[in-house]
């Protein structure tokens, strides 16, 4: 057994669609979480940025192309959650940013079975994994300020 010495640091990109839809992946059967929903999400890899990590991310985990909600990291920040037992599986530290769906059909891979769209309400009766509802929560609150202000 490996004893984890350092948190890792994730990006998890809130994708929001034109219709005010947050992006959601179903976690496959077999795997932490499985058959729960979740916010794609991955590591921050060595040398690379906050913003790079959060388009690749997208990208790869759900082919989904992605630009911040604002034009900088600090206004799209959703929050920083770090909660030592939000992953059952390591110490992870996830920094979630609000991001706009730009174009892509998502795919499901290996770890996801569906990919899908939700407003608040459909994700309120959702069975979410991890501490995703928080961030979820956290994102449609940020939407609601935003038109609130229009």
């Amino acid at each position: 057994m490996v004893i984890q010495k350092n948190a890792y640091v994730d990006v998890n990109p809130v994708i929001v669609t034109k219709e005010g839809k947050i992006v959601l992946a179903k976690r496959a059967r077999g795997i932490v979480g499985g058959g729960m929903w979740h916010l794609p999400g991955g590591r921050v890899q060595f040398r690379e940025t906050l913003e790079i990590a959060l388009t690749r991310v997208a990208w790869v985990k759900v082919n989904l192309k992605i630009v911040l909600f604002y034009s900088s990291l600090k206004k799209s920040l959703v929050g920083i959650y770090d909660d030592p037992k939000r992953d059952p599986r390591e110490h992870v530290i996830s920094i979630a940013f609000l991001c706009k769906f730009i174009n892509g059909e998502s795919i499901p891979g290996a770890k996801v079975d569906v990919i899908k769209s939700f407003s608040e309400a459909e994700i309120s009766k959702l069975e979410i994994a991890f501490d995703h509802r928080k961030t979820v929560e956290d994102a449609f609150s940020m939407l609601t300020n935003l038109n609130a202000q229009l």
